[in-house]
């Protein structure tokens, strides 16, 4: 990689905010624009994009993206088996405002959502034609990093790392050859780098997701920008990087192991960190040899029934709600573009709203001939848990076995999709199977949709009951990139830091911790013959009931169970109650004894 001539951004903003203050769109609502579009789709061996802009403008974006995640490989470790990502390019405003609901949709370029069915890129490609530098691309670039970095890593990067690497990468730029170009600055961090001062260094080193105000999150980012370009485009200091990132992730100081990293007091690198150039940056060029270079491109039109109905069931699942599909539906009858399978989509957003007789009387609309289509199962088997989940009393065990039973006849059928192994495994929780068969299916989910959050969460803590040291920790470091609230970062950090030092069976290990290590820490404490019991579900929520000073082993165990099991019933906690410590050893969670047994 050779050193090129200084990028200068210049004052281009003042340029760009005229530009967005006179730029109007007229013509058709977002709804119409979507409706009346021709789609096309686009795919490649790792992405598939759904568009309706010139699929010739796409296509060379598909490439790009292809030559993107090579070239990523060789700063990132992540997983080669990832699922393919699907991309919404859109080609204007109005489509992404329709699209995604967003109501800045003037400001908001492009989007990842993280959902049980997967994550999904969402972006404005007409972003490209009113700012420079190319910001809707720049935008799918940097959160394709978060993707690969959070899905596959073992390391949990620094917030300012995170965001910094994110933004270095997302001004990658390919030539017409083997040509490419990385280092520019992002037309947003020019900006904030122009209008303030950077973020001081260490509250940059210490900051963590949820930490800072809206202002002081564009500051880390430009900051996290500059600091991570002055460290990764030189040898030695790159160096340093990985010895940094390395202390950083046994837990040292994030301020004091950055000075000790780079061999320089604190005081000095705060001084050369201020006066790192703030509107002059190097950049680099290269060339991309990629081996077996796929031709997997392949171009073809969407139906437009087609296209609305997929477009019906995202703004569904990401939670746009039956105000805005209903809508969306009314038009595209007008249009007579209707059809059940758009109903379909209304049953999930009423579910998603808990208005579960709505979503039953929408179900009972549709003709029976339809009830065998995979849409329908979809829609009517999450009512079905939904409601009984709902429930306050007692489970019906014959309605949830049927409900299992639909779960595996959706991933029978589309096996790919994480919302059906997730919801089979809340289904087999509640039916009392054993943690390590609903497991089996929570892991599957994961493995489909690692970044959704509740999948990764329950998953998580599964995993640290089962004291499944390698596996919760690569769960765990990507939560811990995401999570923005304190409190589960806490707890993840100690869970994380408890499974980390665990030996043998002792449960000394368990000590100064918070949530589920609080719980066993205290449990430590007890003495003589004493047992405790615990039941998870998938919501996170845990109760537990303990005995000390019992007359013997087995009655303890058993008085531990009953207790557990009247908070689980008082607290509607969906799992069962199983020991998880007898006196001072944990219990192997495959031997572990319980209340009741599978139904």
């Amino acid at each position: 990689m050779k050193k090129l001539k200084n990028f200068q951004p210049g004052n281009f903003y003042i340029f760009i905010c005229i530009v967005l203050a006179v730029l109007s769109i007229f013509g058709c609502t977002s709804t119409e624009k979507l409706i009346n579009s021709d789609w096309y789709e686009v795919e490649t061996e790792h992405f598939r994009i759904v568009t309706n802009d010139s699929p010739r403008r796409v296509n060379k974006l598909a490439v790009d993206l292809e030559r993107f995640r090579y070239f990523a490989q060789r700063y990132i470790n992540f997983s080669p088996d990832q699922q393919k990502l699907t991309i919404y390019a859109l080609s204007d405003r109005r489509s992404f405002e329709g699209f995604t609901g967003d109501g800045n949709a003037r400001r908001t370029i492009g989007r990842f959502q993280n959902t049980s069915h997967g994550s999904f890129a969402v972006m404005n490609l007409k972003g490209n034609r009113y700012l420079p530098g190319n910001p809707a691309r720049q935008t799918l670039f940097h959160e394709y990093t978060h993707f690969l970095t959070y899905s596959g890593s073992q390391h949990n990067y620094p917030y300012w790392f995170s965001e910094g690497i994110a933004e270095v990468f997302s001004t990658v730029e390919f030539g017409e050859n083997k040509e490419f170009s990385v280092g520019k600055i992002p037309v947003d961090r020019a900006i904030s780098l122009h209008r303030a001062d950077e973020m001081p260094l260490e509250k940059l080193l210490t900051a963590v997701p949820g930490s800072l105000k809206s202002k002081e999150v564009e500051a880390l980012y430009a900051s996290g920008w500059m600091l991570t370009h002055w460290l990764i485009f030189d040898s030695e200091r790159n160096k340093a990087l990985g010895k940094y990132l390395e202390a950083y992730n046994t837990g040292a100081d994030p301020v004091s192991s950055f000075s000790t990293a780079l061999g320089l007091p604190l005081d000095v690198l705060n001084n050369k960190y201020k006066e790192l150039p703030k509107k002059e940056f190097n950049y680099f060029e290269g060339e991309l040899v990629i081996d077996n270079e796929s031709e997997s491109l392949s171009t073809r039109p969407l139906n437009n029934s087609q296209a609305i109905a997929e477009i019906a069931h995202f703004m569904a699942i990401t939670g746009q709600g039956t105000e805005a599909l209903e809508k969306f539906i009314t038009y595209a009858e007008k249009k007579q573009f209707s059809s059940p399978e758009l109903k379909s989509s209304l049953v999930i957003a009423a579910i998603e709203e808990e208005d579960f007789s709505r979503a039953r009387e929408i179900l009972a609309s549709i003709p029976e001939k339809y009830h065998r289509e995979v849409w329908y199962l979809e829609a009517s088997t999450k009512a079905a848990l939904s409601t009984q989940l709902a429930r306050s009393e007692d489970i019906d065990p014959a309605k949830f076995k049927n409900i299992r039973d639909h779960y595996v006849e959706l991933i029978n059928s589309n096996g790919d999709v994480p919302a059906y192994w997730y919801e089979l495994a809340i289904t087999m929780q509640v039916l009392g199977y054993p943690r390590q068969k609903y497991t089996e299916m929570l892991e599957q989910a994961y493995l489909r949709a690692p970044r959704d959050p509740d999948i990764a969460w329950w998953y998580a803590h599964e995993l640290y009951l089962n004291r499944d040291r390698e596996l919760f920790s690569l769960v765990t470091q990507p939560l811990l990139m995401q999570a923005t609230n304190q409190e589960s970062r806490v707890n993840l950090q100690s869970m994380a830091k408890e499974i980390e030092q665990a030996e043998g069976t002792s449960a000394d290990w368990l000590a100064n911790s918070s949530g589920l290590g609080q719980l066993l820490s205290q449990y430590r404490k007890l003495s003589g013959s004493k047992a405790l019991a615990i039941a998870l579900d998938y919501r996170g929520a845990f109760v537990a009931g303990y005995m000390e000073q019992s007359t013997n082993q087995s009655e303890a165990n058993q008085i531990a169970l009953q207790a557990c099991e009247e908070q689980r019933i008082k607290y509607q906690v969906r799992d069962r109650c199983e020991l998880y410590a007898e006196g001072e050893l944990l219990v192997d969670p495959s031997k572990a004894a319980t209340l009741f047994s599978a139904k």
